[in-house]
């Protein structure tokens, strides 16, 4: 695919590092609803919970189950996991204590889902089988029957009355989620669908798929109807999620690849890349920031900022280095650069845009390896 030139550019922020065991590799996590700390289950069987802007661990839940999903109630005192021993636990976030577990699904919980608010969950499994669950109760309300295989995404339309599920059968199903009754089947994905997602306000809704597009959905009326296709990625589609306003999605790959869409033009503005397969992301709300996690462990914030602000210091700089034009300027020129290039990390500056630009500035000052000082 063909990308046009970015006018996004992506700021990454290390909030957790790359695992050095196996055990800290993060498999599944959740950002709460207000931005204020997101949870990484890992494989050590915990999961643990952090603070959203530094990164600094502030719970601690274990299991004695891998998680295989997570989620947030709105209400923001309960993380649900869905396990490999097919029940989903309900964890306090103050106390660190499990206080329920939901039993009715007979193979591993893949994907979790709370009402908007925050009254039921959904929950999907390696049984075929959703489940809404009353959390007031902690009792199963229904159960959806309609997928041919594992349920591995759902989310809950933010209006309230639709649950959306997506299948390794590559089917997506819509489900009152009053009655529990299947309301449409669509089998535009050619592969496993492997995330489903609504914007804030449940107008549009994406799906991303092992067939590597992202359908855009008109979600509307009810069915929903498809609007569009995007296409880019080079591997699976495993992640996306929008921006608080609607304005940005990003989808995330096993291509390791990043990509920043442009909710009204449909067309990629921003690219970055992983160290890892990227297994989620989550928007700050409020913020144009979103974090990510990969199959390295680690987990990245990443600043959505104007691409040509964050050239515009080099920029000026070489065009001054160019004009003046006088060998006796150069240390002075050096001094300025090095105090320019101080104000980024060195992960940023090793991107493609800013890396081309740097090295420009360098090679006006001389300082490439075997470049002749001016």
């Amino acid at each position: 695919m063909e990308h046009k030139e970015q006018n996004i550019f992506l700021k990454p922020t290390i909030l957790k590092p790359q695992a050095e065991h196996g055990a800290d590799i993060t498999r599944r996590f959740a950002m709460n609803s207000v931005g204020r700390m997101f949870a990484a289950a890992l494989q050590d069987k915990s999961i643990r919970l952090y603070a959203a802007e530094e990164g600094d661990e502030m719970q601690l839940m274990q299991d004695d189950f891998l998680s295989t999903s997570l989620a947030f109630s709105p209400k923001g005192d309960i993380v649900a996991s869905g396990t490999v021993d097919r029940v989903v636990k309900l964890w306090d976030i103050r106390s660190g204590d499990c206080i329920g577990t939901l039993e009715g699904h007979t193979y591993p919980v893949l994907s979790l889902s709370f009402s908007p608010d925050g009254n039921h969950l959904v929950s999907g499994s390696g049984d075929t089988t959703l489940i809404i669950w009353d959390m007031e109760n902690k009792t199963k309300v229904r159960q959806m029957k309609g997928h041919g295989f594992y349920v591995v995404t759902v989310d809950w339309d933010p209006n309230g009355n639709r649950i959306v599920s997506g299948s390794v059968d590559a089917n997506i199903c819509e489900w009152d989620s009053n009655s529990g009754e299947m309301v449409a089947r669509h089998d535009n994905h050619r592969a496993a669908v492997r995330e489903v997602r609504f914007t804030p306000d449940g107008s549009k809704l994406i799906s991303g798929s092992s067939d590597l597009n992202m359908l855009v959905w008109d979600s509307t009326s009810t069915p929903m109807t498809l609007d569009r296709i995007l296409m880019g990625h080079e591997s699976e589609v495993r992640a996306l999620s929008f921006s608080h306003d609607g304005k940005y999605l990003v989808s995330g790959s096993g291509d390791k690849a990043l990509f920043l869409w442009d909710m009204e033009t449909l067309q990629v503005q921003g690219i970055a890349s992983t160290m890892g397969e990227i297994d989620g992301v989550e928007w700050y709300p409020h913020q144009h920031s979103f974090i990510t996690a990969d199959g390295t462990g680690a987990i990245l914030r990443w600043d959505v900022e104007d691409m040509g602000a964050m050239l515009a210091p080099f920029q000026e700089l070489l065009a001054e280095i160019e004009a003046a034009n006088d060998p006796a300027l150069r240390d002075d020129f050096i001094q300025k650069f090095e105090k320019v290039c101080e104000r980024y990390d060195h992960a940023t500056l090793q991107t493609k845009n800013m890396f081309y630009v740097v090295w420009q500035c360098k090679r006006a000052l001389g300082l490439l390896k075997g470049g002749k000082k001016k």
